[in-house]
């Protein structure tokens, strides 16, 4: 991770913090599937300055990324601020990145990430057509701002890309540099299961099955699925939780690390199904059943549903666009979701304030 860990070193240099290489004592065996980001893409000699209005030029970016199903990678991009006007935190000045065409389309949710809802991957974007928002509170004219955001592979090995364009939210899209992200996926085997026996937060390691797995702020975190910061990893990591790892021994490898499963936070089991639950004529009712494991202290889950296509046989986050109008907050119990439209239906549910979800298997309301 060679490339994308000089470029990110200066999004760290900016904000305080000075980050050193970390040294991974203990080799775990190699998966099949071996991931790397490619050299970074330098930016231009030279780039406009002081356009009148709001402006912006591509400044550079860190390399495209090789993965293995289903793997993330971080991504770092910068725009000069070629313009005579500040980018700041304000309603009217807010700048972003936006999702762009040809692939996904302008505002369109892409299978590269998102933040979870309209069928995108949970890769904490800034929202599911917004891969990042400014790092710092003003960006003035001159300035340069970079933009860290987390795309994730796609199960099905190929070539995906997604292009970008910076904008000043709710008041004009900025230059069109054809600026986009390419990911290849490559074919693999699942990445490697282990029961985490001790954990070392000193030195940013944890044990398992007698090997010693190290971890680094250049490494990407999830949690079932759902990006997570290397801050809430080392805080949530705890003996007998279960992580999924793709493992590079070396300081300059990529690991990833996802935990399936967090011992006293886990995903509760959801069940749907159809029927006539409210005493009303017809069966367009389902009723949810919320059943979270007894070491769960949390006991409240808010819960989601989504209008999938008929064919779906396997709920996902990438099934459909996810909303919780009319869902709510409920505790683990069964309860009933009235009145519903015929069509096939995936639901989700998750403690309350965590990222992450279980969700049902689909379950389809029949036509009157």
């Amino acid at each position: 991770m060679r490339a994308l860990r000089s470029l990110a070193a200066v999004v760290i240099v900016a904000s305080g913090l000075t980050l050193a290489p970390s040294e991974r004592a203990s080799i775990a065996v190699a998966a099949e599937c071996v991931s790397n980001v490619g050299p970074g893409i330098p930016p231009p000699s030279s780039v406009p300055s002081g356009l009148p209005g709001f402006h912006a030029a591509w400044y550079g970016q860190s390399g495209y990324p090789t993965l293995c199903p289903g793997q993330p990678a971080k991504a770092v991009v910068a725009f000069y601020n070629s313009g005579s006007l500040g980018w700041m935190r304000a309603p009217d000045h807010y700048a972003a990145l936006g999702n762009w065409g040809p692939s996904p389309g302008q505002d369109q949710p892409s299978i590269l990430g998102g933040d979870g809802t309209h069928g995108t991957p949970n890769t904490r974007f800034a929202g599911y057509p917004r891969p990042a928002a400014m790092p710092a509170d003003y960006i003035g004219p001159g300035q340069v701002a970079w933009f860290e955001f987390t795309v994730k592979a796609p199960m099905t090995p190929g070539t995906y890309r997604f292009y970008l364009r910076p904008l000043i939210e709710y008041v004009q899209w900025m230059e069109d540099y054809g600026v986009f992200w390419q990911v290849t996926v490559l074919p693999g085997d699942p990445p490697q299961r282990v029961t985490v026996s001790a954990v070392d937060t000193s030195s940013d390691s944890f044990t398992a099955g007698g090997t010693t797995f190290r971890y680094d702020r250049s490494d990407t975190f999830e949690i079932y699925d759902a990006t997570i910061r290397y801050e809430d990893f080392k805080q949530l990591l705890s003996a007998a939780d279960v992580i999924d790892i793709r493992y590079q021994s070396t300081a300059a490898g990529m690991s990833s690390f996802n935990v399936a499963a967090d011992i006293g936070n886990e995903r509760p089991t959801v069940k749907a199904e159809a029927g006539n639950f409210d005493g009303g004529p017809t069966k367009n009712d389902v009723s949810l059943t919320i059943t979270p494991p007894a070491s769960n202290a949390v006991r409240e889950y808010p819960s989601q549903r989504a209008l999938v296509p008929v064919a779906t046989t396997v709920c996902e986050a990438t099934s459909g666009q996810y909303k919780p109008e009319g869902m709510g907050v409920h505790p683990e119990g069964s309860y009933v979701d009235r009145d519903l439209p015929s069509g096939t239906y995936c639901y989700r549910s998750g403690p309350q304030g965590a990222p992450w979800f279980a969700y049902s298997a689909p379950v389809t309301v029949p036509a009157p």
